[in-house]
C-alpha cells in the first residue's frame, strides 16, 4: 500500500512539473495595454501610451505636454512580451473597474487592457493595488520622448 502511494505521489509530482512548465511557456492573452494620464484642474499632462505585443508603442500627447500629437516607435517584440507578461503576472485581470479617490483634483490613470477575447478597463488616480502605479511608471519610461530619434510623428487616426 505504501509503495502504491509513493508511486502515485511520484506520478502526481511529475505531472505537476509538466503542468508548471506548460503554464510558463504559454504566451499571455494580452494583446495591448493603453495607459491614459488625465488632466487635473491645473496643468497636469494629459497623454496616452499604448504598447502592443509586437513592440509597437504609440504616444499621444493631448495637452500640457511638450510634444502634442501622435508619435510611434518600436521597442521590439521581446521587450514588449516581457512587459506584458510582467503585467499578466500581477493578475491584473482581477482588478476592479474603478478605484475611487476622495481627492477630486488628482489626475487619473486609466488603463485599457486588450485581450484576445475581451477588453478590460481600470480607472484609478491613487487607489487600487500598488502595481498599478508601478505599471504607470514603467509605461512612462517606455513612452518617454526625450531625445530618442526612434520616435516618428504620425497623423492621428480619423474617428469614424
Amino acid at each position: 500500500m505504501i509503495l502504491a502511494m509513493a508511486v502515485g505521489f511520484g506520478a502526481t509530482a511529475k505531472q505537476n512539473r509538466k503542468t508548471k512548465k506548460k503554464k510558463k511557456e504559454q504566451p499571455s492573452s494580452i494583446v495591448s495595454v493603453t495607459m491614459h494620464r488625465t488632466a487635473c484642474f491645473g496643468r497636469c499632462p494629459d497623454y496616452t501610451i499604448e504598447i502592443d505585443h509586437n513592440g509597437n508603442v504609440t504616444y499621444t500627447g493631448i495637452r500640457f505636454v511638450d510634444d502634442s500629437g501622435v508619435y510611434t516607435k518600436n521597442i521590439g517584440r521581446a521587450k514588449a512580451i516581457t512587459f506584458i507578461n510582467q503585467l499578466a503576472s500581477y493578475k491584473v485581470d482581477t482588478c476592479r473597474e474603478m478605484y475611487e479617490t476622495r481627492i477630486p483634483d488628482l489626475p487619473g490613470i486609466n488603463y485599457e487592457i486588450k485581450y484576445t477575447n475581451k477588453v478590460q478597463k481600470i480607472i484609478t488616480a491613487n487607489g487600487g493595488p500598488a502595481y498599478l502605479s508601478e505599471m504607470a511608471t514603467a509605461m512612462d519610461d517606455v513612452g518617454k520622448k526625450n531625445d530618442d530619434k526612434a520616435w516618428k510623428k504620425v497623423e492621428p487616426a480619423k474617428k469614424k
